[in-house]
């Protein structure tokens, strides 16, 4: 694995890996489980796990597959690392994608973009390093629809952001995925409450900053 990057984060939920697995084993025997096999199982050619934390969607992938995890945190690596050796690690930032233009045909994210500090930056990234005919296949977590889930969101996002290590409760992760150059397949995507699941296609000409 290449070296940890230092961004002085918060540690929180999100930074401790028996802390994470644990509230993960609570969401995934609640249903998450089929969210997170669904992202994974369409995924082809080379991968780019994005945000892999500890492994949960690693171990997912055939055997086969071409895939390589990315993490920010050390200590998730090393815990990604133990659950599924077989796999090439890096740690580094989502907004400084250590790769060529071009290297990936799938990245998949889940619950990913509501940490990244820079997600209009880390979404660039994405667009940059896959080719293409690519598809950025997402899970993520969003602000209501309805108004008064999202007021409470936004009520909730100081101190939940502290917890958790900088999760964001009332990102508009959809709308950030179509500004920076992607079309969402409206044929891919799932709704349940705040939960998203869908399919991008990168644009020839992403927006840039």
């Amino acid at each position: 694995m290449q070296e940890p990057v230092e961004e002085g984060s918060v540690r929180g939920v999100e930074q401790i890996p028996w802390l994470y697995d644990s509230y993960m084993a609570l969401m995934e025997a609640a249903g998450f489980r089929q969210w997170r096999r669904w992202v994974v199982q369409g995924a082809r050619g080379r991968i780019l796990d994005l945000g892999c934390g500890t492994g949960r969607n690693l171990r997912l992938f055939p055997e086969q597959a071409d895939v390589t995890g990315l993490e920010l945190e050390l200590r998730m690596a090393q815990r990604a690392r133990s659950r599924a050796p077989e796999r090439t690690l890096v740690v580094a930032t989502a907004e400084s994608l250590p790769f060529r233009s071009n290297a990936f045909e799938t990245v998949v994210s889940s619950l990913v973009f509501c940490s990244v500090r820079d997600p209009e930056q880390g979404l660039a990234e994405v667009h940059r390093v896959l080719n293409a005919e690519g598809k950025l296949r997402m899970l993520e977590h969003v602000r209501s629809d309805w108004a008064p889930i999202a007021r409470l969101q936004d009520l909730c996002q100081p101190l939940w952001t502290a917890v958790s290590g900088g999760c964001h409760l009332n990102r508009s992760t959809e709308t950030a995925v179509e500004r920076s150059g992607f079309t969402i397949d409206r044929g891919s995507r799932r709704a349940r409450g705040t939960m998203r699941c869908f399919t991008a296609s990168p644009s020839p000409s992403p927006k840039t900053r």
